[in-house]
């Protein structure tokens, strides 16, 4: 008994989806590796735009791939976000992705609150925001003066 054709094209496209999501994370780790991981958020936001699938890049890979993190201390990182916000979603911290991270207007604070805690846990002191980001005042730290 043989697979209906769409199968097979379907289990094709999640590999190729896959595969891309693999891709993106090695660009991520390229950039993090020469000194340019402030372009790493508008990189994917750019390219989640054009390419859907990379909404299913899980928070924790990104970590992982940003800072050479262990998946625990990712996690970790996730769950502490999750009760800094008081996030009530049934997504599994392990399966937080940018998609959920991104989900809408009013998730968008997961993703912010994540990308603090990383800054504070990897104690990064200066960064270079992405031109038009806005929640710049949430970075500054009022030393200009």
């Amino acid at each position: 008994m043989s697979l209906p054709d769409n199968f097979a094209s379907n289990q094709q496209r999640l590999e190729e989806a896959k595969r891309e999501r693999y891709r993106v994370l090695q660009k991520v780790q390229d950039l993090c590796t020469t000194g340019q991981r402030s372009l790493v958020i508008p990189f994917l936001m750019v390219n989640m735009q054009h390419n859907p699938a990379l909404k299913k890049i899980r928070l924790w890979q990104l970590d992982a791939t940003m800072f050479n993190q262990s998946k625990y201390i990712a996690l970790k990182t996730i769950r502490h976000m999750r009760e800094t916000i008081g996030d009530q979603s049934t997504v599994k911290d392990g399966y937080a992705d940018l998609g959920w991270a991104l989900e809408n207007k009013n998730a968008t604070v997961r993703m912010t609150t994540w990308l603090y805690q990383l800054l504070e846990r990897e104690k990064i002191t200066t960064f270079e925001l992405p031109e038009g980001f806005p929640l710049t005042m949430l970075y500054e730290t009022g030393d200009e003066n």
